[in-house]
């Protein structure tokens, strides 16, 4: 039986980053810089639920997020999600 061919992205596919997109894995890598270590998913949940700029406190996620929820981010650090353009860093 022949090996499974990998799938390659549609050429024609948009770049993630271009679309507003960014991978669960950088959100991670920027909790783990404010804590000092890598997050439990409370922890992350926690990090994400309480961000703040000069507008006043947000939830990254545009909603506030469960240890749950974070647990399955910690175990797809590769999966896309939009980004709202007003939060993106220039």
């Amino acid at each position: 039986m022949p090996n499974a061919a990998v799938e390659e992205p549609a050429k024609d596919a948009p770049d993630p980053i271009a679309a507003g997109k960014m991978m669960l894995g950088f959100v991670v890598r920027e909790c783990t810089v404010a804590l000092g270590h890598a997050p439990s998913p409370a922890e992350l949940a926690d990090w994400a639920n309480h961000q703040q700029d000069d507008r006043g406190e947000f939830c990254l996620f545009g909603r506030a997020i469960t240890a749950a929820e974070a647990r399955v981010i910690l175990a797809h650090p590769g999966r896309p999600v939009s980004v709202r353009p007003e939060r993106m860093r220039r």
